[in-house]
This record gives structure tokens, C-alpha cells and sequence, in this order.
């Protein structure tokens, strides 16, 4: 009997070491398991964020933090007086822009760009001038272009002179492309180019550099969304500024908003 008893005690015990190896084992292999799952998450946001900046890097900063980009100097700060439109469009400063702030620059530039924006419009939704369209001549493509009869403007040149009265002749201005001059007369193309319908308004955020004769800005072109169900968003765009040799300041780099 008792050594019966004592088969039975030395199975117990073996099972039992038995049992534990398995223990040991088991939390052994548990332990690389537990590091892996604690790990993915770190892959999976370095995954997640380059992917939600790539594809929507307005939508959410826009939506949560609308003044994730500050100017230099706010521009309540700004001192209003010292500059002014010169009736055209452009900006002229009473005092010397060099010795402004950057708030009252930003204020400047956010003048000018609503020139920039207004004479754009008019430059890229149908035409500005009064037009026959009984008048008309082919020119490329088979596109017809109207008979301008407004008084002043009887050449490309006479549009050109009206287009830079705000835009610097730094830049290119495409007039050619939707004017032509035939028989002393100029004929515009009067198609019209569709716009934003979600788009609200554009505001100058940061001066971001300048040379002898030019300011660049960063210009933020705000959506509202909501007539889709969507989200508020925004697009940064570069704006600059072109200083003439009088010291007027002139639209540069100019995008209109989409």
C-alpha cells in the first residue's frame, strides 16, 4: 500500500512540474505578443498621420483650430493711417513702408489682395467691358470673340494698361488669351469660367519674406463645406506684393481661389 501510495505521489509531482513548465512556457511566449500589440499602435498612428496630412491637411486643422497659423504681429495692432488705395486698386503708403510693422503690412497686403481678387473676377467671369455680340470674329479654335464698345478701350494694350492698375507687369497676364486686336478695334472672348461655391473669403495669416522689392505672404483661402454635409476647410496659397519704383504696392503672385 504504500508503495502505492507513493506511485501516486510521484505521479502528482510530476504532473505538477509538468504544469508548471507549461506556466513558464506559455508566459515566455506570452511576452513577445504583449510587446507586438503594444508596439502596433505606434506604427499605425506614424501611418495614420502622414496619410490624414497628405489628403486633407486643411479639413482638420481648419475645423479644430482655425488660428493654427498667427501672423508675426496681430494685426489689431495695425496702424490703419499710414497707408491708403490710390483709387485703382493699388496701395500707397503716406509713410515709409519700411519702417511699419508687420501687422501694418499684413493689413496692406489684405487691401490689396481684395483689388488682386475683385479684378481677377472681372478678367475671368465673362468681361469687363461693354460688348456687341452681333459683332463677333473667329479667332482660334473657332472661338468667337465679341466687339468691345466701351469708350477707352480700343486695343489689348488699352486692356493691358486697365489690368495693371492692380496686377504688377512683373508677372505675366495672359490678356492675349481672351483678347485679340482686328481693325483698330479689340474683341473680347466672353466665355465665363465657373467659381467656388463653398468658397467664403481669403485672409492674409504671415509675412513670410521680402526683397528690395517684393513682400510674400502666406494668403488663406476659407471654404465652408456645409452645403455638402462636409466639414469647414482651407487652402494656404503664396500672395506677393511688388513694389513699383514710385513705391505703390502691386499684386504679384496672385492665385485665384478655386
Amino acid at each position: 500500500m504504500k508503495k502505492y501510495s507513493m506511485t501516486i505521489i510521484t505521479a502528482a509531482l510530476l504532473c505538477g512540474l509538468c504544469s508548471c513548465g507549461t506556466a513558464v512556457e506559455t508566459g515566455s511566449a506570452g511576452q513577445p505578443v504583449t510587446e507586438a500589440v503594444t508596439e502596433a499602435p505606434i506604427v499605425t498612428g506614424a501611418e495614420t498621420e502622414p496619410v490624414t496630412e497628405a489628403e486633407e491637411p486643411a479639413v482638420t486643422a481648419a475645423a479644430t483650430e482655425p488660428a493654427a497659423v498667427e501672423p508675426v504681429s496681430s494685426p489689431e495692432t495695425a496702424d490703419l493711417g499710414v497707408f491708403h488705395n490710390n483709387g485703382s486698386g493699388a496701395i500707397v503708403f503716406d509713410a515709409p513702408a519700411g519702417d511699419q510693422s508687420d501687422a501694418t503690412l499684413i493689413a496692406a497686403a489684405q487691401e490689396l489682395y481684395e483689388s488682386a481678387h475683385e479684378m481677377s473676377l472681372k478678367f475671368t467671369i465673362g468681361c469687363p467691358y461693354q460688348c456687341d455680340s452681333e459683332q463677333q470674329i473667329e479667332g482660334d479654335y473657332g472661338w468667337k470673340y465679341s466687339l468691345v464698345t466701351q469708350d477707352g478701350i480700343n486695343s489689348v494694350a488699352d486692356v493691358k494698361a486697365d489690368y495693371h492698375r492692380v496686377f504688377s507687369e512683373k508677372y505675366p497676364d495672359h490678356i492675349e488669351e481672351t483678347y485679340l486686336d482686328s481693325n483698330g478695334r479689340v474683341y473680347c472672348l466672353c466665355g465665363a469660367r465657373g467659381t467656388h461655391i463653398e468658397y467664403v473669403n481669403s485672409e492674409i495669416i504671415s509675412l513670410d519674406g521680402k526683397t528690395d522689392d517684393e513682400l510674400f505672404f502666406t494668403v488663406r483661402d476659407n471654404y465652408d463645406g456645409s452645403d455638402w454635409g462636409n466639414e469647414k476647410y482651407y487652402e494656404d496659397r503664396t500672395f506677393s506684393v511688388v513694389i513699383d519704383p514710385d513705391g505703390t504696392w502691386k499684386a504679384g503672385s496672385f492665385t485665384l481661389p478655386n
